[in-house]
This record gives C-alpha cells, sequence and structure tokens, in this order.
C-alpha cells in the first residue's frame, strides 16, 4: 500500500522513502513526535477535551525538556529525511497540531502559543467553518493563525467517516465523492490563501483505498495511532499523540515526548475485521540487534500474547476480541529512560453488519 501511493505521491513524499533508507537504523537521529489535541476546554466532552490549565502545563513540560517545536512539514522533512538538515542525535523535536477547528484553539490554545512563538497546525473540516457555527472558528480567525506560526490544513470538508459507504452507494461513487470531501476542503483552503499539503483522517479512520487516494492526490496523511515518526513511518499514515480525557497526565506525556519510533517495516493491514476478531499483529523488525523480551503489546484483555515467528518477526495475538468501534493495539519496547512506540488501528461494526453510531 506505501508503495502504490508513493508511486503516485509527490517528489516530497518519495524523498522522505530515500531518506528512509539513509537513516537506517539511527532512531534517534531521525525521530519526531507529533501531538494531537481537539478542544482547550472543561466544558466540552471529556473525551476530546484537555483543560486549559493542564494544557498550559504540557507546553511547560515541553519547554522543561528541551525540545524544540517545529512546524510540522518541517518535522517531518527532519524525522524521516537523512539529507542536509539531518540533526545530531541528542536533539529533540515535536509539533503541535490540532483536529476540527474548535474556537478554543482560538481562545485559550492560540494566545499562548504565539507568546512562545511556536508553531502549530490546524486541520480544518471547511464545511463547519463556512456554516459560521460560533463551536468553530472563523475563516478571519483561521488567517490571523496563519500569520502568526500556524498551518491550516485538511480535514475534509464535512469530516465525514471516509470508509462508510452510503447504503446504496457503488465503489465508483463512493470514491468520487471521498475525492470530493478533499478537494473540495482544498479549493476552500486555496481560495483564501490557507493552502497545504497535508492531510489528517477524520476519526483517524483509514483503509487501504483511502490511503491510495491521499497518495495520489499528492498528500501527507496524518493519523490518530500513537507513536513517533521516523524513517520507516509510512507517510500516507504517519502517527500522532492523541491528548483528551484520561490521556493527559505529565508522566505518560513524558514518555511520549520521548519516545522512538519502534524500527520496524510498516505492516500496511487493513484495519477493519469482519471474521477474526482476534487479528495478529505482525511486527517485522529492521534489526535483530534489540532484546525483544521486554517488547510489550497491549490490546483487548491486557498484555497481548507474543510469540517470535523468526529472529526478526514477533506475533502478538490480543486476549480478548476487539470491541465494536474502533481499538488500537500499543507496543513498546524499553530503550534506556524511552520506549520505541507503535499503535495499530482496527476498526469493527456491528454483528449485524451495520455501523456504530458515532456524531
Amino acid at each position: 500500500m506505501l508503495e502504490s501511493g508513493i508511486l503516485h505521491g509527490t517528489t516530497f513524499q518519495k524523498k522522505l522513502v530515500a531518506g528512509a533508507l539513509i537513516c537506517g537504523l539511527s532512531a534517534q537521529a531521525c525521530a519526531g513526535v507529533v501531538l494531537l489535541y481537539h478542544h482547550v476546554d472543561e466544558a466540552t466532552p471529556a473525551i476530546t477535551s484537555i483543560a486549559p490549565d493542564q494544557f498550559n502545563r504540557h507546553l511547560d513540560i515541553i519547554e522543561d525538556e528541551g525540545y524544540t517545536v517545529l512546524p510540522l512539514d518541517e518535522l517531518v522533512r527532519r524525522s524521516m529525511d537523512a539529507g542536509p538538515e539531518r540533526r545530531k542525535s541528542d536533539e529533540k523535536i515535536v509539533a503541535i497540531t490540532f483536529d476540527d477547528a474548535y474556537r478554543s484553539i482560538y481562545t485559550t490554545a492560540f494566545p499562548n502559543l504565539r507568546a512562545r512563538g511556536w508553531p502549530f497546525t490546524i486541520f480544518v473540516a471547511t464545511r463547519l467553518v463556512e456554516q459560521e457555527n460560533p463551536q468553530y472558528l472563523t475563516w478571519a480567525e483561521l488567517t490571523e493563525m496563519s500569520g502568526h506560526g500556524a498551518t491550516i490544513a485538511n480535514h475534509t470538508d464535512s469530516h465525514t467517516h471516509m470508509i462508510r459507504r452510503l447504503e446504496t452507494e457503488t465503489a465508483d461513487a463512493w470514491k468520487g465523492r471521498m475525492n470530493g470531501e478533499i478537494l473540495t476542503a482544498k479549493d476552500l483552503l486555496v481560495e483564501h490563501g490557507l493552502d497545504s499539503n497535508f492531510f489528517a483522517y477524520p476519526y483517524g479512520e483509514y483503509d487501504a483505498e483511502i490511503l491510495a487516494l491521499v497518495g495520489q492526490l499528492g498528500m501527507i496523511g496524518f493519523g490518530q495511532q500513537s507513536g513517533a515518526i521516523g524513517p520507516h513511518s509510512n507517510p500516507l499514515l504517519l502517527p500522532r499523540y492523541p491528548l483528551a480525557g484520561v490521556y493527559v497526565g505529565e508522566a505518560a506525556f513524558r514518555d511520549k515526548l520521548r519516545s522512538l519510533p519502534m524500527p520496524i517495516l510498516h505492516p500496511g493491514i487493513e484495519p477493519l475485521v469482519s471474521d477474526n476478531f482476534k487479528p495478529p499483529l505482525k511486527l517485522s523488525f529492521v534489526t535483530n540487534t534489540l532484546n525483544l523480551s521486554r517488547l510489550a503489546c497491549y490490546g483487548p484483555g491486557g498484555r497481548m500474547a507474543l510469540s517470535e515467528t523468526s529472529a526478526s518477526n514477533i506475533l502478538a495475538t490480543p486476549l480478548e476480541d476487539v470491541s465494536v468501534g474502533r481499538t488500537r493495539y500499543n507496543c513498546t519496547l524499553p530503550k534506556g529512560n524511552r520506549f520505541y512506540w507503535f499503535s495499530q488501528l482496527w476498526i469493527r461494526k456491528k454483528d449485524d453488519g451495520s455501523w456504530y453510531y458515532e456524531p
């Protein structure tokens, strides 16, 4: 899947893959972390919110830990490309992103980011802005923030569930509709002088055909699965750490900042499960120098069973079925006071084959 997207992708995508080969196993020399926020507010749903005080504490920790906050495009390039910008192995970089263009980004997050002179990215579902809903940002606010270090990027037009087809929709009609979702948003962003080559999948959902579409449009894609970006990351499905609800604690946040990309080949798995509700995850390591006895993967039921299929291949199997909705396996491997980190998304429909409700 990675290859098909790259063949139709941009020169930037191809350079990323070339950089991955040069970076090799130097995970620290080619590693970057991307943070994901939605609401910065205490009055919004906890599952997508962080309190303003806690958000500011995250910013303090980023500074205390000695991280450099980069624009998203620079972080991606420096994490995957070993060209002239390849950095020292002890340099620590992070990028800050927001999804959905909620008002609190402007009223609460922006003043603090601007005061620090830090860049950030907002992935915008353009229809929400066009409808002038007071819960969302305006074009004027987006334009103002773009003048102070913000990248305004594509999150589809309507924030649709991209993998869901309408009841009588043909495959071609569905593909056309998804293509329109991305291009409509792109046209509106361009109209307001806010064009970007970055795309974030609504709800973090994707399948092989959606990844291919993003690649054919020459875009770099971001999911909502955890992990750091590194030389073997898929530029159509780059990881970000969602930070909301119970996942905003300071100790865990420091671990995420310090994380390294798991040195594996991207598995290219189709996330939608239809029959085997305990899908195994095969991890193919690019080196046999690691102590894989310390690898831990967590999924439904807790710590997953691991079996070694070869010197560099591990099979992780959950103890229980993945639940209806979205589930993620998270795998970590210690390296000093840091962790290699990888996350895999799974999506399961209801038992009758229909989609679960989600606004």
